[in-house]
């Protein structure tokens, strides 16, 4: 009878000690609670390539030229450039908005300056909100009504001439 108790005291202890162990063993971060969907410091959405557009001079000649990434629905321009640390060169992302209105952007959790340029439906810059700061919530407004928005990196319009009333071109890929 006690080699029995005692082999039982031992199985009991081969599935206690390890759990109680557990307890008491340095974690390696804090864990992610199952369906969380949040970023991480790590997140970064990747540029996706959907379209391209255009700005041109009153002479016909293109000033600059951009791929872009379409944000179309409201998910999209919800998130729009939000937790990205970086605008390739040469790209931008393009909001298409249900109407033509004075809109309104913001830069929450947004790491980089962009220039946050309005766009009329007839395809005109209507305003540039330039090198809008990362991390703000401060509205950055249209100055008149707009359909479309481009953000591209901060400081590229002035850099590359754009300028209020120059024409814009885009079509999707």
């Amino acid at each position: 009878m006690r080699v029995g108790g005692v082999l039982l005291a031992l199985a009991l202890l081969g599935l206690v000690v390890p759990v109680v162990l557990s307890w008491f063993a340095p974690a390696s971060g804090p864990a992610e609670p199952r369906g969380s969907t949040a970023p991480t410091e790590s997140y970064e959405p990747q540029f996706t390539e959907e379209g391209a557009g255009a700005f041109i001079s009153a002479s016909g000649d293109t000033v600059a030229s951009f791929a872009l990434e379409l944000a179309e629905t409201t998910a999209e321009t919800t998130q729009g450039m939000m937790f990205r640390r970086s605008v390739p060169e040469g790209t931008g992302m393009f909001f298409i908005m249900p109407e033509e209105r004075y809109q309104s952007f913001w830069m929450r959790n947004t790491y980089v300056p962009l220039d946050i340029i309005y766009l009329s439906e007839a395809g005109s810059v209507v305003s540039i909100q330039a090198n809008a700061q990362p991390l703000n919530e401060t509205p950055l407004p249209s100055e008149g009504p707009a359909k479309y928005v481009l953000e591209i990196a901060g400081g590229e319009s002035a850099k590359l001439g754009i300028t209020p009333g120059m024409k814009w071109i885009w079509n999707r890929n």
